[in-house]
This record gives structure tokens, C-alpha cells and sequence, in this order.
């Protein structure tokens, strides 16, 4: 079908003339050349999948169910859950958002970045709601804002660098130097976010490189207690026979346990769902990617399978030769399953061993740390582009690396400007800023070694267990409103698994989150005693994390009427058709126009703000347009627009032919 001239204008390029820099930013896509192909899908998700998770929660999973049975079968059911988690990102990330394309019926999805974001204000919109409702953007931005980064694994990181280094030995029974792990972790997050911002390709190439390092790693593990298994390592002097050791674990009280408290098993589960967590992140960055319609359901599918089979097979490896008893009969489970397996792996000074196994650990969480600075500095640019942050265009706006202006410089031909590498440079400030808040909040813990376990623990039961509770039961909300989303027809991905993925998913989350209320008996590698925190601490503030947005939502609301205007927030996209998967559209680039309306004084904002005077209403027309039919007017304020390029929250005067949306009413 020929495209009309409304089309051809939206498939091309927006005009940087026309740019009002006062209120309004253009964020273009990466050129096809520069986008993410399917191998670093995959690494994104290995790099981040594979952290601190495989190494140090092991001992912690087979201590809380008792057994190795108890163990194994939660790795799977974690790996099978999990795998479910992927199947509802997949559908509401290739659905989500959704546009009206000329000579079609029904919105079809046209991939943005932002993940989790985009799903909920699709689920849960922002339209027609009024105080006291939960706004959905920013229930969801201050969690995301504030949790969603690695405070926990970069204290870790700073504790095995340590240990790597024999400043800290944990056989020592000391208590680590709070400072000096602080103070790496730190400086571990600012070399990573500098990199990030010097060049974007090589954030990308590192990133790359560490998920080859640490896939390689893993095989090696396998491979080594394979070996030691079929008796190619001697023992050390005084150890059980390899063969004793595989008999006591897989043959004797596989499934005996003494633990039989919800509260450790659940918890169990959901370090096992925390290891395999990661499978979001190139949600994160879509608009960023090549052909998402064509590479994700594959390449994603693929990059987990892959991290299935290695943790499951690295569990087994770990148990041919390490006796279990060693993790079952341990009061302080201060044992770890990977130090103890190269310890016994080979004869000599554990010590080194021990100092060997923290130095890989270190090198796997630093990779961590990589892959999701890139990714979620780009989630909290989508947050900031709707206007809710302080100086929000600064933080929304990309801007060229370094490396791009080095390149643009020794260019023999004049570069436009979406020819350059960019870089969100101002996210990742905003990021590196939240994650050292978070590590500096856990300085009155004494012991970093409950800082890392209390910000694990956070950030399961948030971004693991919350978000996944609530974007399938959102999933499954508009698949039973079928009049109002029309989900069957709609959506862009179909999983050969449909209901039964958002459902299980659904049921797993809620079970954890209610479980983790359940106190641990004593004895438990949960219980207070072993964890540094009180059992409810974690719940209490992970379920509480979405109310600290509404609140800051009504505190927004105050603001704008005491100054007595409402911020107007407009997104119109460009998008071009997929040249690798025919009729299937992705974004080019979008425009950002923050606009400051005049209100009147003295309005009843639990009424809502004032219906909109003749002469505003078309002006707002005119700026408007259709869009392909997609554009939902909000009621703005009465009054005229001012440019008030003081304010902290935005810009000025009216924008070209953006598209209103309705996703947070004044801010």
C-alpha cells in the first residue's frame, strides 16, 4: 500500500531548525550500522545474568531447603519461572507501546526503549484519572530511580577484591573494613559509568567481551568437577574419597531435610529467581536494536537456555566435589559452594584457592556492573522525558561522546548530527549518583557483608518479585478485558505457551512477596541472626517502594498549583519500516517538548484544572495533528503558554505538530 504524504513525513527525519532548544530535545536512534545485533542481545543478557548470583548464592539455596534434592529442584523451577518471566517481556515488549498505522484497523506495537515503563503505563493508564489514584509513571520512575542499579554487588565486588588481594581473609572470622570495601565499590561504579560515557561502542564491546569471559568461566567449572569427579585430581590429604563425596551427595538423604518452614524455602527461590534475573535488559534499549521482531524471540529464548543449562550443570559440578555437609553443618553459612569447590579442587594452600575463587567472582561482577549502567541509564532517560524530574530536558537529552566527536573530527566528510555517537550522558550522572546513595546509606552497617545481603535482598524482592508481579498480572488484566485492549489482535508476539506464561509468573511472584513475611525459624540462613536485619525489614520497604511515587506524584500536583501552572509533556515519534522484518515499524527518533501552560490561581485541584479558553484550544489544535490518529488530547489549563526557562521542571512555549499524550497529568 503507497504510503500518503502524512506517512512519508513521519518515516523521515524531524527538522533540527525547527527545534525550540528552550523546552524541546530530538532523540534519535542509533543508524542501522550502529544498532545492537543479535550477538550482543545475547551478551546482555548473559553479562548481567551471570554475576555474583552462581557464585555466591549456592550455599545459601542449599542451606535454606536442607538438601540437595530440595536444592536442585529449585534451580529448575527458579530456571522454568524465570523462562516464563521472559515469554511475558517478550509479549509486552514487542506490543508495547502500540500506534494506528494508515490502512490498518486495529494499533499495532512499535518498540521504544524504557522496558518495564512502557508496559505498565500501557497496562495501567494515566488517562482520566484524578487524586487520589496511583499514577502509574511515577509509581513506577522513583522505584526504578532509586533501587534498580548494583549498590549491593558493587559492595561485593569491593569485598572479593579484597579478599583477591589478601587485604581480608574470610577464614579470618574478622569483620571486613567497611571503608575500603566502600570506597572500591565506588570507585568501581564511577569507572564504569566514565566508560559508558566516553564511548557508547565501547561500553558495547566490553560488555561483549565479558560475557565470552565468563560463559568460558562457567564451562571451566563444569568441566573441573567433571574431572575431579572421574578421579583426574587427587585428593588432599585427609579429604573423603571423590567417590564418597558423589555418594553422600546424590545418594544418601537426597531429599531428607530438616527445613521445613515456607519462609526458607520461598526465600531460597527467590535467590534463585535473583541469579537468573537479567533477561530485561535488552528490553531496556529496543529502539536501539536491529529488527526487534525478527531477533528478540529467538535470540533472547536462546541467551537463556544457554545461562539454564550452565547454572543447573555448575550446581552439580560444585556438588561432585564438595561435600555437602560442609554447607548443612556450617552454624554461619560463611562457606560459599564455589570457594569450597576449588579449595578442594586442588592440593595445596587454601588460602590461594581461596583467593583465586574471589578474583574470578570480582572479574563476573564487574562485567555485572557494565551491562546495567548502559541499560538502565537508558530507562531512567525515558523517565526523565516525561517531564516528572527535576530539569528534566537535561536529563532526557542524549549528547556525543568523546569518542563520537573524535570520530566526527577526523571524518573526511561533514557528519550529521544523528550520525554521531551519542550517549545519555546525563542519565548515567543520575545513575552513578542513586547507586553511591544506596552504598552510602548502608555505611551505619558495620559489617559490609550484611550491606551486600540487605541490598540483594532489596532489590529481589523489588525489581524481581514486585515488577514481576505486576507487569503479569497487568498482561493478564488486558488479556481479560478483550472489548477494551482487543490483546489477541494487537499484539505483535504470540509465545507457544500463551496464558500459561503470565499466569505462572503471576502466581510465583505473589507467593514470594506474601512469603517473605513468614519469619525464618532459628537455624535458617535467613533468620536475623545470620542476615545482620530483621526478617520483615525487606518486605516492609519493598512493598512499599510504589507508594514513595504516588507521593512524590502529589507533591508534583502541589507544586504546579502553587505557582499556578501545569507542565505539558509531549512525545511525537518518527518510526521507519523495519528493512530486515517486512511490515513490522521501528522508532527513528523522537521529539520532546516540555510546555509550561498558565493556570488559574486559586483552582480546586481535587476537581481538576480548568477546562481550556477558545483561543487555547486552538492553539493546542493547531500544535496537535493526528498523528495516524494516535493523538489522545489531555484538558490543559486555562491561560496562555509562558516561557518561564527558570523553572526547574521544564520549558516554555508550544512545540511543532507534537503528539499529546495523557501519561501524568502536570508533570
Amino acid at each position: 500500500m503507497a504510503l500518503n504524504a502524512n506517512e512519508i513525513a513521519l518515516l523521515g527525519q524531524p527538522a533540527i531548525d525547527a527545534i525550540e532548544y528552550g523546552h524541546q530535545r530530538v532523540d534519535y536512534a542509533p543508524s542501522e550500522a550502529r544498532k545492537i545485533g543479535k550477538y550482543t542481545i545475547v551478551a546482555l543478557i548473559l553479562n548481567r545474568i551471570i554475576g555474583s548470583g552462581i557464585f555466591l548464592t549456592p550455599h545459601r539455596v542449599l542451606a535454606g531447603t536442607g538438601c540437595v534434592g530440595g536444592a536442585l529442584f529449585l534451580w529448575v523451577v527458579g530456571a522454568l519461572l524465570s523462562l516464563c518471566g521472559l515469554y511475558v517481556w517478550l509479549e509486552c515488549g514487542l506490543s508495547m507501546p502500540q500506534r494506528k498505522i494508515s490502512g490498518e484497523t486495529e494499533p499495532r506495537g512499535v518498540p521504544r526503549s524504557g522496558g518495564e515503563k512502557n508496559f505498565l503505563e500501557f497496562m495501567f493508564p494515566n488517562t482520566n484519572l484524578r487524586l487520589p489514584h496511583i499514577r502509574t509513571t511515577c509509581s513506577f520512575s522513583i522505584m526504578f530511580i532509586l533501587l534498580y542499579n548494583l549498590s549491593g554487588n558493587a559492595i561485593s565486588f569491593g569485598l572479593q577484591v579484597m579478599t583477591a588481594s589478601g587485604i581480608y581473609d574470610p577464614a579470618s572470622g574478622e569483620t571486613p573494613d567497611r571503608a575500603t570495601a566502600v570506597g572500591i565499590a565506588i570507585g568501581a561504579l564511577t569507572f564504569v559509568v566514565l566508560l559508558h560515557m566516553f564511548s557508547r561502542r565501547g561500553g558495547i564491546l566490553v560488555n561483549n567481551a565479558f560475557a565470552i569471559i565468563k560463559v568460558s568461566l562457567l564451562l571451566a567449572i563444569i568441566c573441573l568437577g567433571i574431572a575431579k569427579a572421574a578421579g583426574r585430581f587427587p585428593n588432599s590429604p585427609g579429604d573423603d574419597s571423590n567417590a564418597e563425596v558423589i555418594r553422600k551427595n546424590f545418594r544418601e538423604g537426597v531429599w531428607s531435610t530438616q527445613r521445613s518452614d515456607a519462609s526458607s524455602w520461598s526465600n531460597s527461590l527467590m535467590l534463585c529467581m535473583y541469579s537468573f534475573s537479567g533477561f530485561e535488559q535488552p528490553f531496556y534499549i529496543l529502539a536501539e536494536t536491529k529488527s526487534p521482531r525478527r531477533h528478540f524471540p529467538k535470540y533472547t529464548v536462546i541467551a537463556m537456555m544457554i545461562a539454564i543449562v550452565l547454572f543447573v550443570a555448575v550446581n552439580i559440578s560444585y556438588l561432585l566435589v564438595v561435600d555437602k555437609d560442609l554447607i548443612l553443618d556450617d552454624e554461619t553459612y560463611k562457606n560459599d559452594l564455589a570457594s569450597l569447590f576449588f579449595t578442594h579442587l586442588f592440593q595445596g594452600d587454601n588460602q590461594q584457592a581461596t583467593q583465586a575463587m574471589a578474583a574470578l567472582i570480582a572479574l563476573s561482577i564487574f562485567g555485572n556492573l557494565v551491562v546495567m549502567t548502559f541499560t538502565a541509564a537508558r530507562v531512567k532517560q525515558e523517565i526523565a522525558k516525561e517531564g516528572i524530574l527535576p530539569w528534566s530536558l537535561f536529563f532526557a537529552t542524549s549528547y556525543t561522546t568523546p569518542y563520537g566527536l573524535l570520530k566526527k573530527w577526523m571524518s573526511h566528510r561533514q557528519l550529521a548530527d544523528h550520525e554521531v555517537e551519542e550517549a545519555p550522558t546525563a542519565a548515567f550522572i543520575m545513575h552513578w549518583c542513586t547507586s553511591v546513595l544506596l552504598i552510602l546509606v548502608t555505611i551505619p552497617v558495620t559489617d559490609p557483608r550484611y550491606a551486600y545481603s540487605a541490598l540483594v535482598s532489596l532489590y529481589s524482592y523489588t525489581i524481581v518479585g514486585l515488577l514481576g508481579f505486576w507487569v503479569s498480572g497487568g498482561l493478564l488484566l488486558i488479556k481479560l478485558q478483550r472489548s477494551k485492549f482487543h490483546w489477541q489482535d494487537r499484539r505483535r508476539y504470540r509465545p507457544w505457551l500463551s496464558p500459561a506464561h503470565p499466569i505462572l509468573y503471576f502466581l510465583a511472584s505473589a507467593f514470594m512477596l506474601i512469603a517473605a513475611f513468614i519469619p525464618p525459624t532459628t537455624g535458617s540462613p535467613f533468620h536475623h541472626t545470620i542476615t545482620g536485619f530483621q526478617w520483615y525489614i525487606i518486605p516492609a520497604i519493598g512493598i512499599s517502594a510504589p507508594l514513595w511515587g504516588v507521593v512524590y506524584y502529589w507533591g508534583l500536583l502541589i507544586y504546579e498549583w502553587k505557582i499556578g501552572k501545569q507542565l505539558d509533556v509531549t512525545r511525537q515519534a518518527y518510526w521507519a519500516q523495519d528493512p530486515d522484518c517486512p511490515g513490522e515499524y521501528v522508532q527513528r527518533a523522537e521529539i520532546i517538548d516540555h510546555t509550561w501552560l498558565i493556570t488559574a490561581r486559586g483552582d480546586n485541584m481535587s476537581d481538576g484544572f480548568a477546562e481550556p479558553t477558545a483561543a487555547l484550544d486552538e492553539e493546542l489544535a493547531r500544535r496537535g495533528g493526528d498523528n495516524f490518529g494516535m493523538r489522545e488530547r489531555r484538558e490543559p489549563a486555562a491561560g496562555k503558554y509562558d516561557n518561564d526557562d527558570d523553572s526547574i521542571f521544564g520549558g516554555a512555549t508550544g512545540g511543532r505538530n507534537p503528539q499529546v499524550r495523557r501519561l501524568s497529568d502536570g508533570f
